[in-house]
C-alpha cells in the first residue's frame, strides 16, 4: 500500500473555504483574522489531521502556558519567578498571560474552547492557572482534549483529575491566630480573602479553629472577606477601628501581606501605632513584609517553590511520569515573627 499523502496547508484552506494566507494567519493566532474564520480553520485542521511543519521554532522549543488573574502583585511575581526558573532549567518556554476584566475578542482569550484547542494544536505541554477562576466545565474541556492542567491556589471547585498546588493554608491560619492569642489578644479580627478562593477559605477555617481551640468567642462583626488588595485592608481596617471600644479588636490577621499594609494605613489614620496600639499579622511573606514599617510578622508560604513544582509536574507528565491528581499538593508554611505584633494594652 502506498503511504497516505501528507495533508498540506492548501488542503486545510480548501476545507475551511478560505485562502491559504488566511489559514496560515488563523493557525498562527494572528489578530487580523476573524474568530469565525479561525474556528473554521482550526476545525478543518483537526478533522484532516494536519501537522504543521517541524521548522517552527515553537515546535522545537516546548512551551507551557501560564495564566494569572493579575501580573502586578508581589505574590504573583514570586510564583512566576519560580515557574520561569524551573522552565529555564527544563529547556521549556513559559508563555505567560493574564485574564483582564475586559478582554479583546479578535482572537481566542484564555479559557475559551477555541483557546484550549489552539494550545493543543500547537503542542503546548500543558497549562498552569494561577489563582484565575477556571470553571469545572473549562477544566473538563481541557482534560477531554488531553491538555494537562495544574492549578495554583485555585478559585472555585476543582474537577476530578486536575492537579493543584497550594500551601498549608489552614495550618498557617492557625499559627497566625494562635500567635496573637499567645500575646494575650482575645478580640482578633480576620481581614480575609475572596469567598471563592480555596486558600482564603482554608485560612478562614484555620482562624476559626484557633479561636475554638482556645475557647474564645467567634465575633462575626470582626470577620470580613474581599480581594487580596490594599484597599480591602484599608476599608476593613477603618470599619474595625470605628467599632465601639468594647467591641473593637486589638489585633488583626490579614489574609495577605498586601491586605495587611492596608490595615497599617487605617491604623495610622486613626492616630494609633503598630504594635503599641494594634497588632497585625499577614500572610505570604513577600518582599514588602520586610519593607513595611514596622516590619510585618507574617506567614511564609513557599511561593517560588509553588511555581517550580507546577512546571515540574507538567514536564514530568510530558516525559511519561504520572501527574499527581488525586490529592492536592500542599507545601508547608511557617510563621515569620518580626515587629508588627505585641501584647495588647
Amino acid at each position: 500500500m502506498e503511504p497516505r499523502q501528507r495533508v498540506t496547508l492548501d488542503d486545510v484552506a480548501a476545507a475551511a473555504g478560505v485562502s491559504k494566507s488566511a489559514a496560515s494567519k488563523a493557525l498562527n493566532n494572528r489578530a487580523d483574522v476573524s474568530a469565525a474564520t479561525r474556528e473554521r480553520v482550526l476545525a478543518a485542521s483537526e478533522d484532516l489531521g494536519y501537522v504543521r511543519p517541524e521548522t517552527s521554532a515553537a515546535r522545537s522549543y516546548p512551551q507551557i502556558a501560564m495564566v494569572s488573574d493579575d501580573l502586578a502583585t508581589a505574590y504573583t511575581i514570586e510564583v512566576l519567578k519560580g515557574a520561569a526558573t524551573a522552565a529555564l532549567h527544563a529547556g521549556v518556554a513559559l508563555n505567560t498571560t493574564y485574564t483582564p476584566a475586559a478582554a479583546p475578542h479578535e482572537f481566542p482569550v484564555p479559557f475559551e474552547p477555541e483557546w484550549f484547542t489552539l494550545l493543543k494544536s500547537t503542542d503546548y505541554l500543558g497549562l498552569i492557572v494561577l489563582t484565575s477562576p477556571l470553571t469545572r466545565e473549562q477544566q473538563a474541556a481541557a482534560r477531554r482534549i488531553g491538555l494537562p492542567v495544574v492549578l495554583i491556589d485555585p478559585s472555585g471547585e476543582q474537577e476530578r483529575g486536575v492537579a493543584s498546588i497550594g500551601a498549608t493554608n489552614w495550618n498557617g491560619g492557625v499559627d497566625a491566630t494562635e500567635y496573637l492569642i499567645g500575646l494575650g489578644h482575645e478580640r482578633i479580627a480576620l481581614v480575609g480573602g475572596p469567598k471563592d478562593s480555596v486558600p482564603a477559605r482554608e485560612r478562614h477555617q484555620g482562624y476559626l479553629s484557633a479561636l475554638q481551640m482556645h475557647a474564645l468567642t467567634v465575633r462575626p462583626e470582626l470577620i470580613s472577606s474581599g480581594p487580596y488588595t490594599y484597599d480591602t485592608g484599608l476599608q476593613q481596617g477603618r470599619r474595625l477601628l470605628a467599632l465601639p471600644a468594647d467591641r473593637r479588636p486589638t489585633a488583626a490577621f490579614a489574609a495577605s501581606d498586601t491586605t495587611a499594609l492596608g490595615v497599617y494605613e487605617a491604623v495610622r489614620e486613626a492616630g494609633m501605632r503598630i504594635p503599641d496600639d494594634f497588632s497585625v499579622v499577614g500572610f505570604d511573606d513577600t518582599e514588602m513584609a520586610g519593607w513595611a514599617a514596622p516590619r510585618l510578622t507574617t506567614v511564609r508560604q513557599p511561593l517560588f517553590r509553588m511555581g517550580q513544582e507546577a512546571v515540574r509536574m507538567i514536564v514530568d507528565h510530558h516525559r511519561g511520569r504520572p501527574m499527581l491528581t488525586t490529592t492536592p499538593v500542599r507545601l508547608s508554611t511557617r510563621l515569620v515573627i518580626r515587629d508588627s505584633a505585641a501584647p495588647p494594652r
